[in-house]
């Protein structure tokens, strides 16, 4: 590798001290791709995944992991945008969708009535007008969510992003399948197609679409019947399951955005509610296998680790001097961290540290990780007669 080379290399892993741990980055990452979609989707742009790539540079930047985001979000992007272009052959494979038995079997589930005809008669005029704009924000939200969710879990929890995404993939992959197998047409369809009678397509009735889309999304030839099951639905329920391992009070955040996603979407004359029951069955039934069948036969995703780790530094670049101590006396260390969290070094640079400033006897306390910290070799010279592991 050239010089140059090596300073740009050396420039893109550089970041601030307080960049160095996941929680504020998190926040700044956070903060920083709201704000922009909120930007994006008030000048009528949509969110789409191939802008949130980019949004997202400016972050892995930040984190010090440029090249290792690249490699761990071009081929997520490029396979789930993939995905994107095959919904779009499935409603011209020459198989009816089914219109009526979807209809029929939500209004047996509600004595006769359909609730997205309810509810779109219980309100009228403006209101009705500010509502169907909410409303079809939340639904363009639909890959921002998740692509917000996986960044988060990226600067936190490298294995549980792998699992996130992993999981995602899969979930679509199903729905597609079942897309092109059984053709489901959403209520306002089913309207058009004289089967419901006072349901209207809110976001087209009410001029609220995006006025500006990605290049990309502006070839693709949308799916108007893939109702069942709703991915709308099964993307945030994911997203909440995915989050109640590492934030387990802040993922009911996303569960309380599932619950405004559910009710957006039956609505707008989206979905049927039966449709979104069907993505809360198939998103629980993605996670349990991801976490049952899969996660314990791969490797990587059980012991990924977090993006903003610092690399090993070796201990002699940070030890200043020995601890002087009276004649008989010893020193402990009783709480410390390796790179199993988020210290600095490896257990080994940790226990050749300690000894060279004199320390008799050191803890370690690793968090943020069910693994435990790696055990020294008792060929180490600076092995200390007693090992400490502890957690918090």
């Amino acid at each position: 590798m050239s010089s140059k080379a090596a300073g740009v290399v050396a420039w893109m892993s550089r970041r601030p001290a307080w960049a160095r741990r996941s929680g504020p980055m998190v926040a700044v990452g956070l903060g920083y791709v709201v704000v922009v979609a909120a930007i994006m989707i008030w000048r009528g742009i949509s969110v789409s995944p191939d802008y949130l790539l980019l949004i997202f540079i400016p972050v892995a930047l930040l984190s010090g992991r440029f090249f290792r985001f690249l490699g761990d979000w071009v081929p997520f992007i490029a396979i789930f945008l993939g995905w994107e272009a095959m919904r779009g052959i499935v409603h011209n494979d020459g198989i009816a969708p089914q219109v009526a038995s979807l209809a029929n079997l939500e209004k047996w589930l509600f004595f006769g009535h359909d609730p997205s005809q309810v509810l779109q008669h219980a309100v009228s005029g403006t209101t009705l007008h500010v509502l169907a704009v909410a409303g079809t924000v939340v639904y363009f939200c639909h890959f921002a969510v998740p692509l917000l969710v996986g960044l988060v879990l990226w600067l936190k929890d490298r294995a549980q992003y792998l699992r996130f995404v992993t999981a995602l993939l899969g979930m679509c992959m199903v729905g597609f399948v079942f897309f092109m197998l059984v053709p489901t047409a959403p209520p306002w369809y089913a309207a058009q197609d004289h089967v419901l009678s006072g349901v209207t397509d809110l976001i087209n009735s009410q001029h609220t679409l995006p006025s500006a889309i990605s290049p990309f999304y502006s070839l693709l030839n949308p799916n108007s019947t893939a109702a069942f099951p709703s991915l709308h639905a099964a993307f945030p329920f994911l997203c909440f399951l995915a989050l109640r391992r590492v934030y387990p009070r802040g993922s009911w955040i996303l569960f309380g955005w599932s619950c405004l996603v559910f009710v957006s979407v039956v609505f707008l004359g989206e979905h049927y509610v039966i449709d979104v029951i069907g993505g809360v069955l198939l998103a629980s039934a993605a996670w349990w296998v991801m976490m049952h069948a899969v996660v314990p036969h791969v490797t990587v995703l059980r012991t990924a680790r977090p993006v903003s780790r610092l690399r090993p530094q070796p201990w002699n670049e940070w030890v200043s001097e020995r601890i002087r101590v009276g004649e008989g006396l010893s020193v402990a260390e009783a709480h410390s961290h390796t790179l199993a969290s988020d210290g600095m070094v490896t257990a080994v640079e940790l226990v050749r540290a300690a000894a060279a400033i004199g320390l008799s006897v050191i803890c370690i306390t690793d968090h943020d990780t069910l693994s435990p910290s790696p055990r020294p070799p008792r060929s180490e010279p600076s092995w200390a007669s007693t090992w400490s592991r502890g957690r918090r």
